[in-house]
């Protein structure tokens, strides 16, 4: 039995699996009878029950990287992708120019999406809201043209007091 079980055991290192004992090279086969369901499906409950797997031995394989497990779960994961991809691929080379374009786009999408994904843009809804808040205010306010002369008044007395503020502060800080 191997001292460190997160130590891959894959085709390439057939010594390492030579040295395993028969509950691990069990469980070793387990993993690769999961992997190939793996890549057909990418789906890990469907994949343990067609490899006569637990889902939570699954888990555990995963959380502890027995055998290398994990890093082999991703590459199946790639290759289910890319081979997901190639057969896109061939569909949209097989296309019309009347064929439907929605495959093509998402290729385009996922390939180049520098160049082709939408950019999705949040709206801010905080301009919106002051903007809201400003009108409602301006509707309250009287009439600006009948008080003219009493509205240059106010903004002398709040530059006035804008100055005082200001002049007040200057001395606290000792300038």
């Amino acid at each position: 039995m191997p001292e460190d079980k997160s130590k891959r055991i894959d085709a390439r290192s057939e010594v390492a699996y030579k040295l395993l004992g028969p509950s691990e090279k069990r469980r070793w086969r387990n993993q690769e009878r999961f992997l190939k369901c793996y890549q057909e499906t990418r789906s890990k409950t469907v994949s343990a029950r067609y490899a006569g797997v637990k889902y939570r031995a699954i888990m555990r394989w995963l959380k502890d990287n027995i055998y290398g497990f994990a890093e082999r779960l991703e590459e199946t994961d790639l290759e289910f992708c890319e081979n997901l991809e190639q057969l896109a691929l061939q569909r949209v080379k097989m296309q019309t120019a009347q064929s439907n374009p929605v495959l093509m786009i998402a290729l385009l999408n996922a390939n180049l999406p520098s160049k082709y994904r939408p950019t999705v843009v949040v709206a801010d809804d905080t301009a919106k809201d002051v903007m809201r808040e400003l009108r409602s205010l301006a509707k309250s306010l009287p009439d600006t043209k009948s008080s003219s002369v009493e509205s240059s008044s106010n903004v002398k007395d709040a530059l006035n007091q804008v100055n005082e503020i200001l002049s007040g502060r200057q001395g606290e800080k000792g300038y």
